[in-house]
């Protein structure tokens, strides 16, 4: 390269330095505001998930402070874990029936609350209570309706004959996740409704006109028109419900503490477990680490189908 050669390179490298200070001396108003919450989300994002990742290098003991790099052996002892499998399934029925759930009712409510029904005001601040109770009480509450002796559910299911002995849904290990996840629906179902609502709120009532002045019959217009209006809606809300589901401990671990025999246990109570009850929080951290890149690729995936699909107005 000729000096002339040189000499244009660091001329140009000196120009896009002096823009890049102006542009900051220009601005630095705008980043002084923003600068708390990114010093924020580092602190308490950022810092925790490399910790997690660091930590899934190692063999760490709870009892003590020493810690052995271990490489990628804490990874090959769960791939290698058939249990670790059972645990993925698990984990997946609990966040796929829920979120499906609570997606559907929720829409269901938001659509009869957008009508001009009596008393809606009312339906809507109550249905916000389940929302705002703990989590940790409303998985209390619903443990007192399942009790097999003197729970609701089962005096309801002996009242209509459907049952001919009380149940104990929640100490059955082939539908205690059932129980668990019936408390997350109730507790989750109003975020979704609300969300829903405001989607509705928004759609100009001059398409649903237009469209019955066609002869567009109600399933018609929902199809056609309510749909494709909620989908960036749709899209932000199950997304959101699907990550707090799969990181949902306070339902499970209230009822069921992961029982009977593991049965209702997700990857987020078997981190708890490996974590703080067996004192392996190598094993533990490795455990995260695999739920952070399941959730990740799930998120990136999801928007790209979804926006694929026709919610491009993302």
């Amino acid at each position: 390269m000729s000096l002339l050669d040189n000499q244009q390179a660091e001329s140009a490298t000196q120009g896009s330095v002096d823009r890049l200070v102006s542009y900051l001396q220009r601005n630095w108003n705008v980043y002084a505001l923003i600068a708390p919450a990114i010093l924020f989300l580092l602190a308490v994002v950022a810092y925790p998930i490399l910790e997690t990742l660091r930590l899934s290098l190692y063999s760490a003991p709870r009892t003590t402070t020493v810690e052995a790099y271990v490489g990628l052996q804490n990874f090959r002892e769960i791939f290698a874990d058939p249990f670790f499998y059972q645990l993925l399934w698990q984990t997946a029925r609990w966040v796929v029936l829920a979120v499906v759930m609570k997606t559907l009712l929720g829409l269901l409510i938001a659509v009869h609350l957008n009508h001009d029904i009596k008393g809606r005001k009312f339906f809507r601040t109550t249905f916000l209570i389940p929302w705002g109770i703990p989590y940790a009480i409303s998985a209390v509450i619903f443990r007192w309706i399942e009790q097999p002796q003197y729970g609701y559910l089962n005096a309801i299911l002996l009242k209509l004959g459907l049952i001919e002995q009380q149940i104990g849904i929640l100490g059955d290990p082939s539908i205690a996740w059932l129980g668990a996840v019936a408390a997350d629906i109730w507790i989750g179902t109003p975020f979704m409704a609300i969300i829903f609502l405001a989607g509705l709120q928004s759609i100009p009532e001059d398409l649903y006109e237009a469209a019955a002045v066609d002869g567009a019959y109600r399933w018609e217009q929902f199809r056609h028109i309510t749909i494709p209006q909620l989908k960036p809606v749709i899209l932000i809300a199950t997304l959101l419900s699907t990550i707090w589901t799969f990181v949902g401990f306070d339902v499970i671990w209230t009822m069921t503490r992961g029982g009977p025999l593991d049965s209702t246990a997700t990857l987020v109570i078997w981190i708890y477990k490996t974590g703080f009850e067996n004192g392996n929080l190598g094993m533990a951290a490795a455990f995260s680490a695999i739920g952070f890149v399941i959730l990740l690729l799930f998120a990136m995936l999801y928007i790209r189908v979804y926006t694929r699909g026709g919610g491009d107005s993302l």
